[in-house]
């Protein structure tokens, strides 16, 4: 799919929550250059290899960046991703300083491995 399904997404947030998404976006896209986005469930996910790797989303008072991965290949020592479940991890992002591109791209490469 197009690239522009993420951007198309993005463009229907609100003021304050594009500039994190497309920041988000961003360092999926240069992290993951052969990641494709898909429409799934209403939000883009970013697959390669056709498995989910990451997904963005806007909630009512944050954004958030979805991993597909185990927690357990997540490294996260300051705490920082939420969710209790086998199978993924979400990091939310309230603020511009929220985003840690580094430890993002860290847990793209993590979700991205096979």
């Amino acid at each position: 799919m197009p690239k522009s399904v993420a951007a198309a997404y993005i463009a229907k947030q609100t003021a304050e929550q594009r500039p994190l998404l497309e920041k988000l976006e961003a360092i999926v896209a240069k992290t993951l250059p052969d990641a494709t986005p898909a429409l799934k469930w209403g939000i883009p996910v970013y697959q390669l290899n056709g498995k989910n790797v990451c997904a963005l989303a806007s909630f009512k008072e944050s954004v958030a960046i979805n991993f597909f991965a185990s927690p357990d290949v997540l490294s996260d020592p300051k705490k920082k991703l939420e969710g209790a479940g086998k199978t993924q991890r979400m990091l939310k992002v309230r603020k511009a300083s929220d985003i840690d591109a580094a430890s993002i791209a860290r847990w793209l490469k993590a979700a991205s491995a096979k």
